[in-house]
């Protein structure tokens, strides 16, 4: 009877000790999955929304470095197809460097040109004139909405992929950030050059629509790079042939360029890499960064005051329409692989 006790106890000690280790091994375990999320997911995805939120600013600096005047409209077009056409070169060198095949068969003609109709003559006729006649930090913000202009073309065009609750708040959201702009946050609206980033936004999401028609089944990166030489190579011709020119060449505006090229090729190249591994909602709902970045490198690249009432309101408005409409993304998607 005196040894049932002893038993008792030696018996819940190791119980206690054998849970402990259970506990012990699934906390290590969580702790590498954190760990390699971050590594793997979160890092790469915020460092391309930064690189992405960097360009509005760099664009508007870069203009100041070769000297663009505001109302130079062709030397913007030059500019924008120096950097597009080169960032093409440089993602169908990666492609190849991945491995990819960079010339593209007879049917993947009409998706190239089709894409880069919407994605890169366009949008960026659009963005980079418009740029011109507004701040870095609007035009980030403005730039955003094509989020939620692409779920408005999907939800016209496409018969799977239909506006809900969410996708519509997401909406509401990002739209009443650009009506709060509209009522004077960022020196008020102006069609010239707020007008221009919007439509450029519309373009881009008519864009994402018609790459999600034509992407299934074709290699993004051959799509892409050639994309993005195609249009770079149609924005130079139409600012060459319009007289543009770059009125000062000098070593920090070189630089400047090749970051650029860089970021378009590398947050490319990356995202298409994150998209490949994650579940889409995983990855996109990082998008709600992009104008968050943009607004923040504005004021540090460019002086902008961007810490008033209104600024900060449309720049939440937007960034939190973006997260919202791709949390329903990334729900519908786990239910999906489920």
């Amino acid at each position: 009877m005196s040894n049932k006790p002893s038993l008792l106890a030696g018996a819940w000690e190791r119980c206690y000790t054998g849970s402990m280790i259970i506990f012990w091994e699934q906390g290590n375990k969580m702790s590498e999955q954190k760990g390699a999320l971050l590594r793997q997911l979160y890092m790469p995805a915020v460092l391309c929304t930064a690189l992405w939120g960097s360009a509005a600013p760099c664009i508007k600096k870069g203009y100041e470095l070769f000297e663009i005047a505001a109302d130079a409209s062709f030397s913007q077009l030059l500019f924008a197809g120096w950097r597009f056409a080169l960032a093409g070169v440089l993602v169908l060198v990666a492609a190849k460097l991945k491995g990819h095949r960079i010339l593209p068969v007879r049917s993947e003609w009409k998706p190239i040109l089709w894409i880069s109709l919407f994605q890169s003559m366009l949008q960026y006729v659009c963005y980079y004139i418009g740029l011109s006649a507004t701040t870095g930090t609007k035009g980030s913000v403005l730039s955003g909405t094509q989020t939620f202009f692409a779920l408005i073309f999907a939800h016209l065009f496409l018969q799977n992929d239909k506006l809900n609750r969410q996708k519509a708040l997401g909406c509401i959201c990002g739209f009443a950030g650009v009506l709060v702009l509209g009522l004077g946050g960022l020196n008020g609206f102006n069609l010239a050059g707020d007008g221009l980033v919007l439509l450029s936004a519309a373009s881009a999401g008519a864009g994402a629509l018609v790459s999600r028609i034509f992407t299934p089944g074709r290699d993004p990166m051959l799509l892409t790079g050639w994309q993005l030489l195609l249009g770079g190579l149609l924005l130079g011709g139409i600012g060459a042939a319009g007289g543009g020119w770059l009125g000062a060449v000098t070593l920090p505006g070189v630089l400047l360029l090749g970051y650029m090229i860089v970021l378009s090729a590398a947050a490319f190249t990356i995202w298409t890499a994150l998209l490949g591994k994650f579940p889409v909602g995983k990855v996109t709902v990082f998008g709600f960064l992009i104008p968050v970045f943009g607004a923040v490198f504005s004021a540090l690249v460019l002086g902008e005051n961007i810490f008033t009432l209104r600024n900060l309101a449309a720049l939440m408005l937007v960034s939190g329409g973006i997260a919202v409409a791709n949390y329903v993304r990334e729900a519908k998607s786990g239910t999906e692989q489920a």
